[in-house]
């Protein structure tokens, strides 16, 4: 935004007040912050046709992401007189949303009023960008600030170009003219909702400049839950798909064609990512190697192929093609030369897709015995088993579905070495929407959070959970931290000291291997409780 250096100063001048002052912004007991703005919506009363418009825009936008992500070459819009769009309002003269927002998520008199101080500033700030290009008293306008900064500081990235902005309020601008309900919405609720997203922007806004103002890793990281977590809430889309490059914003999910496709040759074990012991032998025999495409499991004159879920397969699919023909074309016919094609005939449920056939190995000329079998969990995860005949094939498997235990085999034993670095869960989380016997919306609950594992090459830890927590019309953000020292016990345990109430922690530890890397999944063996962690560049 041109006039982002006026709102980052009103912000300060905000940021500064609240620190003279004994807010009770944050919970020392809690030890997070407290607010209300979960329930914003509902305070204000909005209209039925308001609300079934929100909650289909939220889809919409979704759906409008994707299609940007898809283009190949997108080229900006020449810009469009948008005087007559649905999302322009009439404004009322007598409106005061701001108080009503301030009056929701503060606690007291004194944060009421500096909050909404500091939505009134802000929006003073971007009715400065706005009233030249005629975009002022626009809903499309406010979403596009809305999704730009929340992305933006979720992401920690530069700000988005000109462009990228243009082309997502162009996107959002027909969204809304697209949509048949925002004829029947009144100019007070769209001057609400638009001046929702302004203030949902200003709060982890200030957080963000301040953590940038006083070089503050904690409080970028709050200032990221909090952005993920109204992502999460007020459009209900996963903070973690969304990202600006180049001239759009992009959709995580959406398939890139110009992606280079998959080398179907046996690739080498996946030593290459950094991981000390990369083969793991089972006591019946089967030893695992993580490979780039798949894990591989020998056993005597028998391979397995694990392949990892990957999404470019999933979104490839079409509706009209059968998941074993589309899957065996990817993980079996490149390799093999097939004949006796067999589906399976038993009717089950859920049901078992698998095929299985005669074949011949196209580099060597061995015949063999080829099975698939698809089992879909966060996507679609192949074992295609290669035995000598299908004898020896039934003999180990008699039905389908003894092939599910082998996705078990996937894990790597964990050394000091492989941990050392940061490992992040990423701020995931989810919600609940409850509705009253009439069926009208009366609240939400949404909780967004994220767990860091730092382990340092002298031995010593740090373990960080952050959380958002938007619970029918009340807000907390917490942060817990534990400090100590870590060593690793056998190949599947990790030890760290000074952990939850002061003591050791012991994790069920292993690695995981995924496309391009490894997962760190840690069990505490007190709780159960499990973290799945991704390290971090």
């Amino acid at each position: 935004m041109k006039n982002r250096n006026y709102i980052i100063l009103v912000i300060l001048f905000v940021l500064v007040s609240f620190s003279t002052t004994k807010s009770q912004t944050y919970n020392s007991n809690a030890d997070g912050f407290n607010g209300g703005y979960g329930q914003v919506y509902q305070t204000f009363g909005l209209a039925q046709s308001t609300l079934s418009m929100q909650q289909n825009t939220e889809m919409q936008i979704q759906r409008a992401i994707i299609q940007q992500a898809s283009k190949q070459n997108i080229v900006s819009r020449p810009k469009t007189n948008f005087s007559k769009s649905l999302a322009i309002f009439t404004p009322a003269a007598s409106a005061d949303n701001f108080k009503i927002i301030a009056d929701t998520v503060g606690q007291d008199a004194e944060q009421k009023a500096l909050f909404k101080q500091l939505f009134v500033e802000t929006k003073k700030g971007f009715e400065a960008e706005m009233t030249p290009s005629g975009r002022k008293n626009n809903l499309a306008a406010a979403m596009t600030f809305f999704i730009a900064t929340t992305v933006t500081i979720y992401n920690n990235d530069p700000e988005p170009s000109e462009e990228a902005t243009e082309n997502l309020f162009n996107a959002l601008t027909a969204m809304y003219d697209e949509t048949p309900e925002m004829g029947n919405v009144p100019n007070k609720d769209k001057q609400f909702l638009h001046d929702t997203f302004i203030s949902f922007s200003a709060m982890p806004l200030a957080f963000y400049i301040e953590a940038k103002d006083k070089n503050d890793p904690e409080m970028l990281k709050l200032a990221q839950v909090v952005a993920g977590a109204l992502l999460l809430d007020i459009l209900k889309i996963n903070p973690n798909d969304l990202r600006f490059e180049g001239n759009a914003l992009k959709f995580g999910n959406a398939q890139n064609k110009n992606q280079t496709p998959p080398n179907n040759n046996s690739q080498p074990p996946s030593r290459n990512y950094g991981i000390t012991k990369y083969t793991t032998t089972f006591d019946d025999g089967w030893v695992a190697t993580a490979l780039n495409d798949y894990v591989q499991l020998q056993r005597n004159a028998t391979e397995m192929r694990l392949f990892y879920v990957n999404k470019e397969w999933d979104d490839s699919r079409l509706n009209t093609v059968e998941p074993t023909d589309h899957y065996w074309s990817k993980t079996v016919s490149p390799y093999f030369n097939v004949s006796n094609v067999q589906k399976w005939a038993g009717v089950e449920y859920p049901v078992i897709y698998f095929l299985q056939a005669d074949a011949i190995d196209k580099k060597t000329g061995k015949q063999s015995f080829v099975t698939m079998k698809i089992v879909y969990e966060g996507g679609a995860r192949v074992i295609v088993t290669i035995a000598p005949n299908s004898p020896a094939y039934q003999q180990q498997f008699a039905h389908p579905n003894d092939l599910n235990k082998m996705l078990n085999a996937n894990r790597f034993a964990v050394t000091a070495q492989d941990l050392v670095g940061t490992w992040i869960s990423g701020a995931g989380g989810g919600g609940l929407e409850f509705y009253n016997s009439a069926g009208q919306f009366i609240g939400s609950n949404t909780l967004s959070q994220d767990n860091e594992f730092i382990f340092s090459s002298n031995g010593n830890y740090q373990h960080i959970y952050k959380s958002a927590n938007l619970n029918m019309g009340s807000s907390q953000f917490a942060k817990i931290q534990y400090n100590g020292r870590f060593s690793v016990a056998g190949d599947w345990e990790i030890t760290a000291t000074k952990h939850y109430n002061g003591k050791t922690a012991k994790f069920a530890s292993q690695l995981v291997a995924v496309r391009g890397g490894f997962l760190l999944v840690m069990t505490d063996t007190r709780n159960d409780l499990k973290y799945t962690l991704f390290k971090k560049n």
